[in-house]
């Protein structure tokens, strides 16, 4: 039994020394993929088929744990496995945790099998390989019988070495991710003034790129005279965009482009092609991914056929929620175009036949997905940053290297610092959505059991809808409703345009935070989970207002609105909502008028 058990911990250190092997080639391929922009790699040993993309599973929203990357973490649960199994060749009880902490991998495997097939629909080759790892670590650790339970020291000491390997794999991963050429995918403030309206007059030129595929082949990128076109029409540095009117990430890149655009738009060409997740009407896909994309890209085209292509490609991205034909119709409106000529256009199979030839010049660049963004023939996946693309804009205008970094680092709409706010910052914005009211300029503070709307105080948080009612009436006020809340947030008046008597589940009048369309991250105090656990003092973030001098309306504290206990919600996020999820649209009805958390609190009206 014991020379069993000898061979089991040998295979519990050889199968987590490879674990720790392909948990580093994953965290390579995803920050590669998410971070490198043109420089990202391809990942060898995972050929694209109908069901395994590893790509898609490794750069989705599931492949990391607060901003860390899974295969990061699995790397110091491989190490941590290693250093048991070594330990457990002379204390056998060490072999127990071992067991455990098998049981715990094998059934975390089957939940991330489950996501892959149910949510992602494709799985990850190496992903498999690392669940088979983990059913053999679990086996191996099985070998010799019963293990003797564990002591408290040992469980203890197995718990710090996995917390001490992951902190120390963290940072060497952001350590490494910081020389990649990409900042992330993350969104940034689109740029002042940006609305358009009508599209410029003419067809895009036809050009003729001689690139390399994202697959390492030699091909032809091609603009075509029918291609949706803005910038300059003559420029010799282009600029083309593959996107899917429903994809996450194109949204976020066509933030980034829109910052580009107000810095080059009289230098380069700006081109969008369409490349919808769906075979229905993508050639280059094999599983449909976005049920609306066909149709989001159909109606795209005939907004181009009126002249209003952009203003309804940014009204579709702004509402990405609802792409539904209803809806899509009423962005064509309001970007301009006759509804009638529209719905006629729709009702046309032809007018798809522009999305199809888009996919085929995609498909025959071997793209994987979207967002893929061509900068004069040098390729960028979804995460590139707008300084990443200026540095290669800057080198094809004709820029030394040292002046396409300088020339990057000053692009136009990364607003600067916010000015502290002054002392004497107004208790209170009139403001006229709708009707005339008053809104706290910040979220409140209790003191004596009064709302208290004031700069730099604690704001209060662990408060029910009840006892934020309480303290507004105690100080001469009362609560706001979604309406009037909404309202200031995105700066228009909200309507309730299904109906249903709620205002924070509808399209979007204004913009989707309280600063503009498009999440810039440092503007308000949110995505900030395990750095504190607690909100910010009030005013504290000063580029965290609405055009009406509103402060802090998403991030910080989630707050309670609403006239009576049964339209009691929470609204806006709290300081630990993650990625771009804090803003105008972000309604919690999970909890009940009697709920308080360390993330609820208030500000009143009047």
């Amino acid at each position: 039994m014991k020379n069993l058990r000898t061979v089991g911990l040998a295979g519990v250190i050889l199968l987590s020394l490879f674990g720790i092997f392909v948990g580093g080639l994953l965290t390579w391929h995803h920050d590669t993929q998410l971070y490198a922009g043109a420089a990202a790699g391809t990942l060898w040993g995972c050929a694209e088929s109908t069901e395994v993309n590893c790509d898609i599973v490794n750069t989705s929203a599931w492949s990391e744990l607060l901003g860390i990357p899974i295969a990061t973490l699995a790397m110091a649960f491989y190490a941590g496995t290693a250093v048991l199994g070594a330990l457990a060749i002379k204390r056998d009880e060490a072999r127990a945790v071992l067991i455990a902490a098998g049981v715990g991998a094998v059934a975390y495997s089957a939940l991330l099998y489950g996501v892959s097939k149910v949510e992602l629909h494709y799985v990850c080759a190496w992903c498999i390989r690392l669940y088979a790892t983990n059913a053999g670590l679990l086996l191996m650790a099985l070998l010799g019988g019963k293990a003797p339970l564990p002591s408290g020291g040992t469980i203890g000491t197995a718990l710090a070495v996995w917390l001490g390997l992951a902190v120390v794999g963290a940072g060497g991963e952001r350590m490494w991710r910081g020389t990649l050429a990409g900042e992330g995918p993350k969104e940034q403030v689109a740029a002042e003034g940006a609305e358009r309206t009508k599209d410029p007059e003419g067809p895009a030129p036809t050009i003729e790129l001689q690139v390399t595929t994202e697959d390492g082949h030699p091909a032809t990128l091609k603009v075509e005279p029918d291609d949706a076109w803005t910038g300059n029409r003559d420029a010799k540095v282009s600029v083309v965009m593959f996107g899917d009117l429903e994809c996450g990430f194109c949204k976020r890149s066509s933030a980034e482009l829109a910052r580009l655009e107000a810095t080059y738009g009289d230098r380069v060409l700006f081109v969008f092609k369409h490349y919808p997740m769906d075979p229905a009407c993508n050639p280059g896909v094999k599983n449909r991914k976005h049920r609306y994309a066909c149709r989001a890209s159909q109606a795209a085209v005939c907004a181009q056929q009126q002249g209003v292509f952009w203003a309804f490609h940014d009204l579709a991205y702004k509402n990405q929620h609802q792409l539904g034909d209803e809806y899509l119709t009423r962005y064509a409106a309001e970007a301009g175009a006759d509804p009638e000529a529209f719905t006629a256009c729709m009702a046309t199979p032809e007018s798809l036949k522009p999305v199809v030839e888009d996919a085929k010049v995609g498909a025959a660049l071997e793209q994987h997905g979207t967002p893929r963004i061509w900068v004069n023939g040098q390729l960028h996946r979804s995460g590139s940053s707008a300084e990443v693309m200026a540095r290669v804009i800057e080198l094809a205008l004709g820029a030394t290297a040292e002046e396409a970094a300088k020339q990057a680092a000053t692009l136009r709409d990364r607003p600067d610092a916010a000015p502290p706010l002054p002392a004497d910052t107004p208790a209170t914005r009139s403001l006229s959505y709708g009707h005339a009211f008053e809104m706290d300029t910040f979220e409140a503070a209790v003191k004596d059991g009064s709302a208290v709307s004031a700069l730099h105080e604690v704001p209060a948080f662990h408060v029910s809808w009840f006892e934020a009612k309480e303290a507004c009436e105690a100080a001469g006020k009362r609560m706001c409703t979604e309406r009037e809340w909404v309202s200031a947030c995105q700066g228009a008046e909200a309507q309730d345009d299904n109906g249903n008597g709620e205002f924070a589940d509808d399209l979007i009048e204004g913009t989707a935070y309280p600063y503009g369309d498009y999440h810039d991250r440092g503007r308000c105090w949110d995505d900030h989970e395990g750095e504190g656990f607690r909100p910010v003092y009030t005013g504290e973030m000063p580029g965290c207002a609405s055009k009406d001098g509103v402060m802090d309306l998403t991030g910080n504290v989630e707050e309670w609105v609403g006239e009576d206990p049964e339209h009691a919600v929470l609204l806006g996020g709290a300081w630990d909502t993650d990625t771009d999820h804090a803003r105008c649209y972000r309604r919690n009805a999970s909890f009940g008028a009697g709920w308080s958390g360390p993330r609820t609190g208030f500000r009143c009206c009047r």
